[in-house]
């Protein structure tokens, strides 16, 4: 037999191994694509004495069979978009309650803490930080109460932030809910408030002398609406999630949403605001 055939089988199987070692190859290069692609390349860190980054996001998912909370399931996904934008501060909404937080934070890895408030919802609105910070809930003569907390930015200023998550279905709800907290943030910090969430209105699409455009009214009056230039948050393209700060220490802002982060049935954007001091 000819030296070249004798040789055959080996030659065939270093073949099959360099077609299996390139098959793997391109799948995993695939794979880092389409995780690129979907989480978008990290964010440059900031440094807080110059800028606050905060993001808001409703984590739950559509309403089916009398439930939105968030899933357990798409928990380390959430952690991985929050960490591939580096915030400080992230309001969550529709968390389910202190346990389903726990494991959050510990997706999002050490140095990240939160805290939950217990109310007669089951909805709730939850504060995730990596600044020094007191938590402290408001609550609201409706039975909802919303998570806050005094934020220690590196120079000593303190930022009262808070996370909501307004009534979805009565408007005169939203507006004494919205009232009630802002008084209950002021009452911690005079000058420096962020107030972040989902507030279950869109002026754009409220009807003329409505409950919901007195309500952004009301909010605007004491506040600058962070992300009135970032479109809209929702899967049916309506403006819902709102940063609003106050703050004489704040020089500039911009605001994005995060476009193509749902998964399942998620039906709300994240929301991310740097402020620069």
């Amino acid at each position: 037999m000819p030296d070249h055939a004798a040789n055959w089988p080996t030659t065939h199987v270093k073949s099959g191994w360099i077609l299996a070692l390139l098959g793997i190859a391109a799948t995993t290069a695939a794979a880092v694509y389409l995780l690129n692609r979907l989480l978008g390349a990290p964010v440059t860190e900031t440094n807080p004495h110059h800028a606050l980054r905060v993001m808001t996001w409703n984590i739950g998912k559509l309403y089916i069979r009398g439930d939105s909370r968030a899933a357990d399931s798409d928990l380390r996904y959430i952690a991985a978009v929050i960490r591939s934008q580096n915030p400080h501060v992230v309001a969550l909404q529709e968390i389910r309650d202190e346990a389903q937080l726990a494991q959050l934070v510990a997706a999002l890895g050490p140095g990240w803490r939160g805290r939950v408030p217990e109310d007669r919802w089951d909805r709730r609105a939850a504060l995730v930080v990596r600044l020094h910070a007191h938590f402290h809930p408001i609550a609201t003569s409706t039975g909802r109460t919303v998570q806050a907390a005094v934020i220690e930015l590196p120079e000593g200023a303190a930022f009262a932030v808070v996370s909501v998550h307004l009534d979805a279905f009565d408007a005169k709800r939203r507006l004494v809910q919205a009232e009630e907290i802002v008084a209950g943030a002021q009452r911690l910090a005079a000058d420096d408030v962020l107030i972040a969430g989902d507030f279950n209105i869109d002026p754009s699409v409220a009807a003329r002398g409505s409950i919901d455009q007195d309500l952004y009214r009301f909010m605007t009056r004491h506040f600058v609406d962070s992300g009135f230039h970032a479109g809209a948050t929702t899967f049916v393209h309506w403006r819902l999630d709102y940063v609003f700060y106050r703050s004489p220490r704040v020089k500039k802002a911009s605001a994005r949403v995060l476009r193509d982060r749902r998964i399942n049935i998620m039906d709300h954007d994240p929301l991310v605001v740097e402020l620069g001091f």
